[in-house]
């Protein structure tokens, strides 16, 4: 229940009322529960971090150093390997969009991969061996 409800906040509230609930530690609450077995829980959570990460784009910095420094991260990273479709995409997300300065791509199934850069060109004078 309190997953939800913090969760419904997180779509629900103000910038004002997110920015409370993270200084008053909902953060590593949240990422604790990510390795809840409830598919449906671990959904809500994600929604509910995404929602604040989105909200709170002058502090983002901040807010992905506490998921960072309560072990959140590594759990989305692990959600990733997830069975369900929906919780693998939206942690993907999280990560490609707040956690790395990689470049990704669409793959032709809809997902995305990342994009490696392939420098073809020969150096200029040719390669010495």
């Amino acid at each position: 229940e309190a997953a939800w409800s913090v969760s419904n906040m997180t779509a629900n509230g103000s910038p004002d009322q997110i920015s409370y609930l993270i200084r008053q530690g909902a953060v590593p609450g949240m990422c604790n529960l990510l390795s809840v077995r409830d598919p449906q829980i671990v959904q809500v959570l994600l929604d509910g971090i995404n929602n604040m990460l989105e909200t709170c784009k002058q502090d983002t910095d901040s807010l992905c150093t506490i998921i960072e420094d309560c072990g959140g991260l590594d759990k989305i990273e692990e959600l990733q390997k997830h069975q369900n479709k929906q919780i693998y995409k939206l942690a993907f997300d999280i990560i490609a969009k707040y956690f790395s300065s990689e470049d990704y791509i669409e793959n032709e199934d809809g997902e995305e991969q990342f994009n490696f850069q392939a420098n073809t060109a020969a150096p200029e004078g040719g390669f010495k061996f």
